[in-house]
């Protein structure tokens, strides 16, 4: 929620939106360009050619982002859903905010390497 949006009483920022919005700039940073943080974002996956290595790689590697850097969703859990014909690779990632069970479609476009998340 924001300053603002406390102070005028406003119910808290939709949780579930405010999840989807961190992970999705957690997604789309790109690991070694934080000069102080050098293991914030997703690591290169420019050199993995199979498609089962490159799927397996990229969930570990989205995992261990949501982990670390998204501490109000718990116990993550990302599943492959399929692609498109629009080079959108869909995810759906599972867990619990605020004790809650969440949900969200996770879009990894497979050309230009741009993440998509938004609430299921």
């Amino acid at each position: 929620m924001s300053f603002f949006g406390k102070l005028a009483g406003k119910p808290d920022e939709d949780a579930i939106e405010s999840v989807a919005r961190n992970l999705e700039a957690v997604l789309n940073a790109k690991q070694g360009h934080a000069a102080s943080v050098e293991v914030f974002g997703l690591g290169g996956h420019d050199g993995i050619v199979a498609q089962n290595a490159f799927v397996a790689a990229l969930v570990a590697g989205m995992l261990e982002q949501i982990k670390r850097f998204e501490p109000r969703l718990a116990d993550p859990s990302l599943a492959l859903v399929g692609r498109d014909r629009n080079l959108w690779v869909r995810f759906r990632l599972t867990g619990r905010c605020r004790g809650e069970p969440c949900a969200f479609a996770v879009l990894f476009h497979s050309v230009f390497r741009h993440v998509r998340v938004l609430p299921a």
